[in-house]
């Protein structure tokens, strides 16, 4: 069975035996493509672009070549002419020096690397004849997966969202300010026995703060009538 490069080489001899034209002028072509390119089938349509360069080339319309490689061969899509004009089609700008392969009504079946080849018709040279490096082109499934894992990221924001608002309000609950009780005087002296003992203690106290007012009252007559004599 041949190997990715053995196939790879048949595809640049069967490149170079379709696009042999007559000349001996120099003449550079550069060709490049995306690496990488994904497609589903709902949109039903892909368009894998190349774009090519022409250094020292005959201004004549280049020719246009388009293959792919699948998982175990090769298949020569339009060279210049589709195989199916159903299934595929060539666009070409000549001002812009752009080109690209159309596919319908894509399905998993068109994953595989697509090459574009330009050559120059009026012109032999080995490097008129170029091929891109290759696109390879993924069909997925309908954007089933993608939309589940919307569904799920939309239910995991709502859980949180709802999750905040308690936490919130929890948090609200336990920080009401608590109403302060009316305060009473305090009883010093309490209840049972010890308040007659109590009464008197606070009753000798009294006599004695009359007493020392009293003393204060007399010691200030008595400096009141020194300064009059």
């Amino acid at each position: 069975m041949a190997t990715f490069k053995q196939w790879v080489l048949i595809l640049v001899l069967q490149f170079t035996w379709v696009t042999y034209y007559a000349g001996a002028n120099f003449c550079k072509v550069t060709v490049s493509q995306p690496p990488l390119m994904e497609g589903y089938p709902a949109s039903k349509y892909i368009a894998i672009p190349c774009t090519f360069s022409a250094q020292g080339c005959p201004t004549s319309t280049p020719t246009i070549l388009w293959f792919r490689y699948l998982a175990h061969t090769h298949e020569a899509l339009c060279t210049p002419n589709c195989i199916n004009s159903t299934k595929f089609k060539v666009s070409h700008l000549t001002s812009k020096n752009q080109t690209q392969l159309g596919i319908n009504e894509i399905n998993e079946e068109d994953s595989a690397i697509y090459f574009c080849g330009v050559a120059i018709s009026s012109s032999n040279s080995s490097t008129s004849k170029q091929t891109g490096s290759g696109t390879v082109l993924v069909i997925r499934e309908s954007g089933t997966y993608s939309r589940g894992v919307e569904y799920s990221m939309l239910a995991i924001s709502v859980v949180l969202f709802l999750y905040l608002v308690a936490l919130l309000a929890v948090s609200k609950l336990f920080t009401k300010p608590k109403r302060k009780k009316t305060e009473r005087p305090v009883n010093v002296c309490g209840g049972g026995s010890k308040v007659a003992v109590c009464r008197a203690i606070a009753k000798e106290f009294g006599k004695k703060k009359r007493n020392r007012q009293r003393r204060h009252g007399q010691l200030d007559k008595s400096h009141k009538m020194d300064e009059l004599s």
